[in-house]
């Protein structure tokens, strides 16, 4: 994959997975590729069907964490994204059918990286590459090393 240009912001699709645990735990990769997203690094695009799954999650099963999640959504440069139905069709080909409308908010708010620890339910393709937070991490400390040279 070729690295983002020194001057682009990185565009990264959140699934529902890596955004429960961002913000369930102040360690480890998906917490931080959140704050990497709350401090302009990345644009962080939460696709509308990821909202609805984290907020019926937290409800059934950690309700003191709702407002949490609220003040995350609220984060000034977070895009929100209902993808097009031409992307979700586009998109069945390379998601778990309860997945489509994960990876077409990816397709269609022109995100570089899909972020989930459910790697195995999606296929790369269509210019979003599916990674597990960790690897985004890792790559994009490689980009920012590069950063001045």
């Amino acid at each position: 994959m070729v690295p983002p240009a020194r001057t682009e912001i990185l565009r990264v699709c959140v699934d529902s997975d890596a955004l429960i645990a961002g913000l369930m735990s102040r360690k480890g990769a998906s917490h931080a590729m959140l704050v990497l997203g709350e401090i302009g690094l990345f644009t962080l695009v939460v696709p509308r069907a990821a909202i609805d799954e984290v907020r019926r999650n937290l409800d059934r099963l950690l309700p003191a964490a709702v407002p949490l999640f609220e003040q995350f959504l609220a984060i000034p440069g977070l895009e929100l994204c209902t993808p097009s139905t031409r992307d979700e069709v586009a998109a069945a080909e390379l998601a778990d059918a309860e997945d489509v409308p994960i990876f077409a908010a990816a397709i269609s708010a022109g995100a570089r990286f899909l972020a989930t620890h459910n790697v195995r339910h999606f296929h790369s393709g269509l210019g979003v590459r599916v990674v597990k937070p960790a690897v985004l991490l890792e790559e994009a400390r490689a980009w920012i090393a590069q950063i001045g040279r």
